[in-house]
């Protein structure tokens, strides 16, 4: 059932944060602009941080478009906070968006995403990610039950992702932090709010298609839960051992003819798990993941975004 629009929030800001992302900066803002609750969109702010590529560019074409579209080009690139942080400090709009480059969103995400702000309590929503790799080869198959597991653990226990919504309730996210979504979520949540996953808002991502890459993004993932979990003590769902086992072992059941991909996955998350703990222990990987390098095969979705068949689950 579709929900009345007057009980949206009268005005909405999205920011993404880029990074030499001109394979993709097109498709997002196209996905922006045909969004169902399009009307309440009062901002799309791009901040691109030391792109060498045509981002900027691309940008600067749909600007001619869509006078909401703002494009805040930084020389030097700080990291994804603190771009996060630039968007913040321009932000007067009852909800701000964040909102990862790499994505395409499905026609009715955003108002999805922000419907649950109708209940005051509510303080901040997270996006239902898709991977569009067909599960087919074993880094696809790796990316789309990572991204099945996390879903399944966050209608449990919420555990925010690639495209969030809160209310614009402070200024300035830790410059220091890792995760930024995390960090928001614990700010919001110390603020008294509700946190909310929603699982029909609904965008598509694109996984790793090589070793390198695939570490690279578990890492940085990793590291940043770990941070958040030590440094103030917040809980985080993926990284409890029951959560996954118990969202996990139906695919095992149902999925047994890929029994082997199954366990490479499994190997290469707590290889990654067990590096990430001992990386989080120097203080120097903290600037090191602040400002990484993207994983280039992650940044091409497939033209046809039609959901893939996913796995079976017991």
């Amino acid at each position: 059932m579709r929900r009345r629009k007057d009980s949206m929030p009268a005005s909405i800001a999205i920011g993404t944060m880029a990074y030499n992302e001109e394979a993709n900066i097109g498709r997002l803002l196209d996905s922006m602009l045909a969004q169902s609750a399009g009307e309440l969109i009062r901002r799309i702010v791009v901040v691109a941080s030391g792109c060498t590529d045509r981002t900027c560019e691309i940008v600067r074409r749909y600007q001619l478009k869509d006078s909401r579209i703002e494009l805040i080009a930084e020389a030097k690139r700080s990291g994804k906070v603190a771009a996060i942080n630039e968007f913040l400090f321009s932000s007067t709009e009852e909800i701000l968006i964040v909102s990862s480059a790499d994505l395409v969103y499905a026609p009715r995400a955003l108002e999805e995403l922000i419907a649950p702000f109708a209940d005051p309590e509510v303080g901040m929503t997270g996006a239902h990610s898709i991977s569009s790799d067909a599960p087919t080869t074993f880094f696809g198959y790796a990316a789309t039950l990572m991204w099945q597991l996390h879903h399944e653990i966050s209608l449990q226990a919420p555990k925010m992702g690639e495209l969030i919504a809160f209310r614009n309730v402070f200024r300035r996210l830790n410059p220091a932090i890792i995760s930024d979504e995390l960090s928001v979520h614990q700010v919001v949540a110390s603020l008294g709010y509700k946190v909310v996953y929603v699982p029909d808002a609904i965008v598509y991502n694109k996984g790793a298609e090589n070793l390198e890459d695939f570490l690279s993004q578990r890492m940085r993932c990793i590291v940043g839960n770990l941070q958040i979990m030590r440094d103030h003590n917040v809980p985080i769902s993926t990284m409890r051992i029951v959560p996954v086992m118990r969202a996990g072992l139906p695919y095992v059941y149902q999925n047994w003819r890929r029994f082997h991909w199954t366990a490479g996955t499994a190997a290469l998350e707590l290889y990654c798990r067990l590096k990430g703990s001992m990386t989080y222990r120097s203080r120097k990987s903290h600037t090191r993941y602040k400002v990484w390098e993207p994983a280039s095969t992650t940044k091409t979705l497939p033209a046809d975004l039609e959901p893939t068949t996913p796995l079976r689950r017991g």
